[in-house]
């Protein structure tokens, strides 16, 4: 089957594909908190403490190929709500960022760890998916 053709891909059960995305979000979120945990300490050479930051890019590439892989057996119903919280998410995730930015400018929270910024996405994404969720139930 050609992945542009639009058509529904049949096979894996949605539980199946939703322990790959989860699987893959844990993993991610686990080497993203390693990662920065050992970059703190400030002990490393240049060489390691590069491969040490950019650790966490192939579980977030493993979570994005098992979201697609998910997404690309959707029927139209579902592509379609997934599509409507992803634009909410944006907006509400914009917002977050915003606020935090602003924040920080006049002093009332510290500095954040801009690598963060997948929390505000991933938290706008469950919000989202919620409401979306409830509008069509």
């Amino acid at each position: 089957m050609h992945e542009d053709d639009g058509a529904v891909e049949t096979g894996g059960s949605c539980a199946t594909r939703t322990r790959a995305v989860l699987f893959w979000s844990i993993v991610a979120a686990l080497a993203l908190i390693a990662s920065s945990l050992l970059l703190v300490s400030r002990e490393w050479g240049i060489g390691l403490a590069l491969v040490i930051a950019l650790a966490p890019v192939a579980p977030f590439v493993g979570m994005f190929l098992a979201i697609r892989r998910s997404m690309k057996r959707l029927d139209e119903m579902q592509r379609r709500m997934q599509l409507e919280a992803l634009a909410l998410c944006v907006v509400l995730a914009s917002v977050v960022c915003v606020v935090v930015g602003q924040l920080q400018k006049i002093g009332v929270i510290g500095e954040q760890d801009l690598s963060m910024g997948w929390v505000a996405i991933a938290m706008s994404y469950i919000v989202s998916f919620l409401i979306v969720r409830t509008k069509y139930s």
